[in-house]
Order: structure tokens, then sequence, then C-alpha cells
């Protein structure tokens, strides 16, 4: 049996471990709360501008968006260009709004389903790469995170099928070919949006569906949000590197914005993986406090 003089002086080193892995984890999140992840998205996002409230939910738009909005109409006006320069362009920007309602949807389904596990939505908001909603809590279970996660590309992938009935029944009664043109535009975004959603890196909806699976098997969550870390700093990688090489062989800068969607994936997925440190320790912290030595 050990004395209590050497137990007492292992538990010390212990502690002093802790709280070194503690210092190094407050410098980035200071202790956060449990949805630390979502409430640092929410400092990323700082500066929005509340547009109004939808189901007691906040919905704002980062100054950001703005950007992508010009671009997606930009690009939508060179798509359209057989329409003619004032047509055109009408047409995209009522495509890009419809689009980027359908991304609030697509946060709204994750925040209806959070809030049948008592997962309350503080806030969902548009910004340069889509939307985010911050939730105040971080989901409950396993099976509940995969449920909130899985409901937006669901959700993506029910209206790209809607806008895809609707194109159909569009053309066998020959109807409007200007509408035809904005299903046929948001059935194929909202497949997109979905199929990209479901791709399995974190912090992206596949992501976390990969975390709820990790973390009902392995029982940990801080584990699971390692893990699932290490596979979007993959995808990353490998989409910044993508965008570069696009951009190398085409001699055009558009596949640069992959590398840009890849840049911001890494720092949110550093930012999750750093909260996982911080939970680890506190928690370990408070374990420890709770224990005496043995004798």
């Amino acid at each position: 049996m050990r004395s209590p003089r050497i137990c007492a002086r292992v538990f010390r080193r212990r502690n002093a471990r802790r709280a070194r892995t503690s210092r190094f984890c407050h410098v980035t999140c200071r202790f956060a709360p449990p949805a630390a992840e979502h409430q640092s998205m929410a400092q990323l996002l700082r500066g929005s501008v509340w547009i109004g409230r939808c189901l007691g939910i906040r919905v704002g738009i980062h100054p950001s968006w703005l950007l992508v909005f010009a671009l997606v109409v930009w690009m939508l006006t060179n798509s359209f260009a057989d329409l003619g320069g004032e047509h055109a362009l009408a047409l995209a920007v009522v495509t890009a709004l419809a689009f980027f309602g359908s991304v609030v949807v697509h946060e709204f389904a994750h925040a209806l389903v959070a809030r049948r596990f008592g997962v309350a939505t503080l806030s969902i908001r548009l910004f340069l790469f889509g939307g985010v909603a911050t939730i105040a809590t971080e989901p409950p279970s396993p099976g509940a995170e995969a449920a909130i996660a899985f409901a937006g590309p669901l959700c993506s992938a029910v209206l790209a099928g809607a806008c895809g009935l609707g194109l159909e029944i569009v053309g066998h009664l020959g109807g409007e070919p200007h509408l035809a043109l904005l299903l046929m535009a948001l059935a194929a975004a909202n497949a997109v949006l979905a199929a990209f959603n479901l791709l399995p890196a974190f912090p992206m909806d596949g992501g976390r569906i990969l975390r709820a699976t990790v973390w009902r098997l392995r029982g940990d969550h801080a584990a699971a949000t390692r893990l699932s870390s290490l596979a979007g700093m993959g995808f990353a990688l490998a989409l910044g590197l993508m965008g570069v090489g696009l951009a190398w062989h085409t001699h055009r800068w558009e596949p640069l914005w992959y590398l840009a969607l890849g840049g911001f994936i890494s720092i949110a997925t550093i930012q999750s993986y750093q909260q996982a440190c911080c939970k680890t320790a506190v928690g370990g912290s408070e374990a420890a406090s709770q224990r005496k030595p043995a004798a």
C-alpha cells in the first residue's frame, strides 16, 4: 500500500499536468460553455445585421454575405445571358434570393429538430460560406446530434426534389421558360447543398453525423470530436489543393473559392478541436478535485 505522502505527490503531479492542459485551452476558449464551438462561430460572425425573428429564432445577415450574393448573381447572370441583359439580371437576382432562402430553410430544419430534443437555437445567420445556426447547448445524446445534423441535408434534398417535380410539371404544361430556369437552378443548387453537407468532414453536417457515430460507439464525446476534426482538416486540405490546382490549369480565379472555403473549414475545425481539449481538461480537473488520494 502506498504511503499518504507518495499518493499526495502523485496527486499533485496529475493536477499539474491537467493544469498545464487547462491553461493551454484557456487561451482559446476560456472554459467556454457546452456549445462552445457554436459560440466560437458566433464570435467570428460578430457585426451581423438582424433582419427579424421567426419561430422565436433571430435571423441575421453578416456583411460578408453581400460578397457571395453578388458573386452568385454575377455567375447566374452569365448563365442566363441568352435572355438578354435586364431579364438575365432580374432572373439571377430572384434565383439567388430563392437559393439563399432555401439555405435559411435548411438551417431552420436543424433548429426545429434541435427543439424537439430540448436544444434551443439562438440565431440563424447567412454569411460568406452559407448559413449557420447557433445553438445554446450541445445535443444531449449521439442520436440527438445525428438527427439534428441530418435534418438539414434531408430538407435540402426535399427542396431539390420539389423543384425538380415543379420543373417537370412546367415542362409538361409548356409553361414560362423563366420559371423553368429558376426551378432547374434551385433543384441543382439544393441537390449540391445536400450532398456537400453530407461529406464526413467536421464541422459540416456529415462530420457531425460522423462524430455522433463515434460518440455512440466509444462513449466519448471529446474523442469523437477529435476524430471528426481530423477528418475535417483532411477534407479542408484536399479542398484547398483542388482549388489551387483548378485555378492553375484553367487560368481562372473562380476555383480559388474552394481554397477560401477550405481555409474557413480548417479554422472552424481547429476551434472545435480546441474546444474538445478544453472539455477534456475541465472534466478531468473537476473529477480530480472530487477525489482524494488513497492511503
